[in-house]
């Protein structure tokens, strides 16, 4: 997978450093350059340096420089104990209101491939994933990993993606594949009919038979596929329903995956994926868009409830 420059966001939380402590296995990994950044919020910004400066005080001479500096003097510490210094890249401070889009705005820079960052912060909360998070997760363009606890290769079994048929939810199985063959695990697709509505009106579910929504997934995936062969990947059919292999070839080079299916219905997607997904998986990966029209899931919508609700390391990515 492509994590050549990764950004890691710190609150200097202990649950921030996770992010900072994941980051580092993916420089094991893959040779990662990594930029760690700090956003500092405006008002904690004023308030924690008027508390140390008499009155009157210039904003620019008295308060920039010293928390700037108490900030810059962190973010070394933390790559100094965390991160290789061949590996180190820049320490970013900035300063804004909202501390997501700052993020995210940065993270959207062309160099970055990735952003890693921590559920939680300095701000606990009762959801999975701060509200800081959720919201770096819409507004980024970039592959979001957000995690708990760093997590190392023998965590690592079995990876679930949430797919509603169209070529959006496909997107992510080429990173999910990466990391599929990196950790030796399997693929787990999922997808979910929910019931038709229509204004208030809740419809009768689909009739169809899983079987046959199951072939309907695998020829959408097959042609996105056929559609990107840049992606190099097929899927070689078993001769089993639900079972597959997702294979890559390049000239006489190749590598598979095991990838199984299941097709459920269910009322609410996104509580189907996270109950299946808190049991079984260790890592999701799933698109921030899907399919839109009456009879779907909504892929898009469904990523923010995911994320609030899953306890597990999620990856979540944005179609091109």
């Amino acid at each position: 997978m492509k994590a050549k420059h990764i950004l890691v966001p710190t609150d200097f939380s202990d649950a921030s450093l996770e992010a900072v402590k994941m980051a580092a296995k993916f420089v094991e990994w893959y040779g990662s350059t990594v930029d760690l950044m700090h956003v500092i919020p405006l008002m904690s910004y004023y308030d924690e340096s008027m508390q140390h400066l008499g009155v009157p005080f210039d904003m620019e001479k008295d308060i920039y420089p010293k928390v700037l500096k108490q900030t810059n003097e962190k973010l070394h510490d933390i790559a100094e104990e965390y991160i290789p210094k061949e590996h180190r890249g820049q320490l970013i401070n900035l300063v804004g209101r909202k501390a997501a889009q700052v993020i995210a705005e940065q993270g959207n820079k062309s160099q970055y491939d990735m952003i890693i960052m921590s559920n939680t912060g300095s701000h606990k909360t009762d959801d999975c994933r701060s509200n800081i998070t959720e919201k770096v997760i819409r507004y980024s363009e970039k592959p979001v990993l957000s995690i708990d606890k760093a997590f190392d290769e023998k965590s690592v079994h079995e990876i679930l993606v949430p797919i509603d048929g169209s070529e959006d939810s496909a997107a992510p199985l080429a990173e999910a594949f990466d990391l599929a063959v990196h950790f030796n695990a399997r693929i787990v697709l999922m997808h979910i009919i929910e019931p038709y509505t229509l204004g208030m009106e809740v419809m009768p579910m689909p009739i169809e038979e899983d079987e046959a929504v199951y072939q309907e997934l695998i020829k959408n995936i097959s042609d996105y596929f056929e559609n990107n062969p840049e992606l190099k990947l097929s899927i070689k059919r078993k001769g089993v329903d639900f079972e597959d292999l997702l294979i890559w070839e390049d000239g006489s080079n190749s590598k598979s995956v095991s990838m199984d299916s299941i097709v459920k219905k269910g009322f609410s997607a996104h509580t189907e994926i996270t109950d299946y997904a808190n049991k079984n998986s260790d890592l999701v990966v799933m698109s921030t868009h899907g399919r839109t029209g009456i009879a779907r899931v909504l892929l898009g919508s469904t990523t923010a409830i995911v994320a609030e609700l899953l306890n597990k390391p999620l990856m979540t990515l944005r179609p091109g």
